[in-house]
């Protein structure tokens, strides 16, 4: 009697393991359509008799954008739609956006087979295709230029790019070399990189981590960035009227008090013995007072690529980029130094209202397709 009640039992739990159902979901957190998309799964748990597990992959995150390629590839998804979510895989049925309903979802656990998933699997696993370098080409490829242009945007802002005008000034000024200016300069490039590298990281990161823990601050975050830079892009466009036709100041610049701060530490270090180093550190300390400056184009970038890329080595890679853009115009004037010995004429040009008038309206443009942007991600997050 006792074999008997073992075996039943021991029938009893292959059935309930046999039934179970593991259904591959991707979506994004940012999503109505997503968070509908969950709910009707876990209506589709009480309309069958069957264990129902669910693995989610969240495409927030690089490496399950690349797994959702090649799920899309191996499931028959047609090319048009690989860039479209949610997805739901059930066994060997493949359930796009329009068709994730109840009923469906119910069908598709009925028919469900874990010898199929495993044979789906088997196919993705050997799929020889690198679906990597197909991420790149679609989000890369057009980020890149946004990125880059970005970072060299901001290094001729006028409230940087004045900065870096004063500091080869005052290195003549005091007599240092032309190889000494040289050294300044590239040491110079060389701390504002490694700090802008350093709080974009830090930004990365943080905005990162919030996104993927909570609802609440995607609600507020992105709305808020559109704001931020459609106020931005039109206080720009104010900036260039006031300079080319009223020959005025623009209202986005460095403080006086920070500007006075910026030529204190420039004074301070221009006469050490070491100049290398003295350089590398007015880089570093210089970078944290034009943040609050430079810091407008900065932060929208870091946004963008997240919702590119996700908080991933790619992104890393983009900072990598702006920051070689933000510190172009550095090494060119400190080239121009070398060169020629003068920056008179460059430093003619950029004190100019007229020059510092087309900077604004560039960085106005930049403003605008960073506000649209921004614009695109808040209704994606309210849908």
């Amino acid at each position: 009697m006792k074999k008997i009640f073992c075996l039943i039992i021991i029938l009893f739990s292959v059935s309930i393991f046999s039934s179970e159902v593991i259904i591959d979901y991707f979506g994004v957190t940012t999503c109505q359509e997503c968070l509908e998309a969950e709910m009707t799964i876990e209506n589709a748990k009480f309309e069958v008799n069957k264990e129902i597990k669910v693995v989610k992959h969240y495409l927030s995150e690089a490496k399950n954008q690349e797994l959702k390629l090649k799920y899309a590839k191996v499931y028959g998804v047609p090319e048009e739609k690989y860039d479209v979510y949610p997805l739901i895989f059930i066994g060997k049925e493949v359930l796009l956006p329009s068709e994730i309903r109840v009923e469906n979802v119910v069908n598709a656990v009925e028919n469900y087979s874990e010898e199929d998933r495993q044979q789906k699997l088997q196919e993705i696993e050997e799929l020889e295709e690198d679906v990597t370098q197909r991420i790149k080409s679609r989000y890369e490829e057009f980020g890149f230029f946004i990125v880059l242009g970005a970072g060299l945007i901001d290094g001729i802002n006028p409230c940087a790019f004045v900065v870096l005008i004063f500091l080869v000034s005052y290195l003549f000024y005091v007599g240092r070399g032309k190889n000494e200016i040289l050294i300044a300069g590239l040491f110079f490039a060389f701390g504002l990189f490694a700090a802008y590298i350093a709080m974009g990281t830090g930004l990365l990161g943080a905005v990162g981590y919030l996104q993927n823990i909570s609802r609440i601050f995607q609600l507020f975050f992105y709305p808020a960035m559109a704001v931020f830079t459609g106020l931005l892009a039109i206080l720009s466009i104010n900036d260039f009227f006031r300079m080319k036709y009223k020959g005025k100041k623009g209202v986005l610049e460095l403080t006086p008090g920070l500007k006075r701060k910026t030529h204190e530490i420039i004074r301070k270090n221009a006469r050490s013995k070491t100049i290398w180093i003295a350089s590398l550190v007015t880089g570093l300390l210089i970078s944290f007072v034009e943040f609050m400056c430079t810091g407008q184009v900065y932060l929208p970038t870091i946004v963008y690529v997240i919702n590119s890329v996700g908080v991933s080595p790619e992104a890393l890679g983009f900072l990598i980029i702006y920051n070689l853009g933000f510190v172009v115009p550095v090494i060119g004037i400190t080239l121009v130094a070398y060169y020629t010995s003068s920056i008179k004429k460059i430093q003619e040009f950029m004190k100019s209202t007229e020059a510092a008038a087309k900077v604004k309206l560039v960085l106005g443009g930049l403003f605008a397709v960073f506000c649209i942007i921004m614009v695109n991600i808040s209704i994606n997050v309210f849908r």
